[in-house]
Parts: structure tokens; C-alpha cells; sequence
């Protein structure tokens, strides 16, 4: 009987050690709606050429992101569902949202085992954005 447990037990611990693998594509560039480089990753909206948004491209660093642009109106970080999986050692635990005030939110995906280093995941363009968080 133990050794059916134990049998049970391993293959159960195999799937879910295989269902951990992660993936990874290479960054589209900005401009059109729909793009997407990551799984879920995309951009939202038109960005017009002479936005400063159309600068922007999918897996871009923060730091990039700042050089280009500049500092957003305000920020929000938040975990994602990932931070509660066993065994998970991706870097998509948690988001951090900057809004740009009449440009829109760009959402960054980082934080994995070895620390932040946060990419360009979604890029959603809004020219009504207020510039904070929806609370």
C-alpha cells in the first residue's frame, strides 16, 4: 500500500514540476494594436508616431523605458497568481503599472527567485488616462 502511495505521490510531484516550465519569445515592437511577443504580452490601442508610446517596444527594461520617456505620473505593483505556486521559479510573480497622464499605462512583468529586473509586458494606450491608479 505504501509503495502505491509513494509511486502516487512522485508522479503527482513529476506533473507538477513539468507544469512549471516557462517560455520565452522575443519582443515585438510598438505601433500596432495586438502585437504580442510573451503569452498574454500585447499592446492595446493605436499609438499614434507621434506619441511618445510609439518609442516603446515589448520586453523593453524599466530603465529604457525612462531613458525614452521619462518618469510616470504615478505607479502600482501588485503579485500575480504565479507567486503561489509551488516550485515556480519564473519571473512573472508580480506586475508593476505606471501611468503616464494622457498617454496611458505601461505594465511591467518581473520578480522571479533572483530578485526585480522588470520588462515591458503590456502597453495600452489611452490618451484619457488621469495619470493614477483605479482605486
Amino acid at each position: 500500500m505504501k509503495n502505491r502511495q509513494m509511486g502516487a505521490f512522485l508522479l503527482a510531484l513529476a506533473i507538477g514540476v513539468a507544469g512549471c516550465a516557462t517560455s520565452s519569445k522575443k519582443e515585438a515592437p510598438a505601433g500596432k494594436s495586438g502585437q504580442a511577443s510573451e503569452e498574454g504580452s500585447r499592446i492595446v490601442g493605436n499609438i499614434p508616431a507621434d506619441s511618445p508610446f510609439s518609442k516603446l517596444k515589448l520586453g523593453m527594461t524599466k530603465g529604457m523605458v525612462h531613458e525614452l520617456i521619462g518618469q510616470p505620473t504615478d505607479e502600482m505593483t501588485y503579485s500575480t497568481g504565479k507567486v503561489w505556486i509551488p516550485f515556480y521559479f519564473g519571473k512573472d510573480m508580480a506586475r508593476l503599472e505606471e501611468m503616464y497622464k494622457g498617454q496611458g499605462r505601461i505594465t511591467y512583468t518581473g520578480m522571479g527567485m533572483g530578485g526585480t529586473n522588470y520588462k515591458v509586458y503590456r502597453i495600452e494606450y489611452d490618451p484619457t488616462e488621469d495619470g493614477h491608479p483605479d482605486r
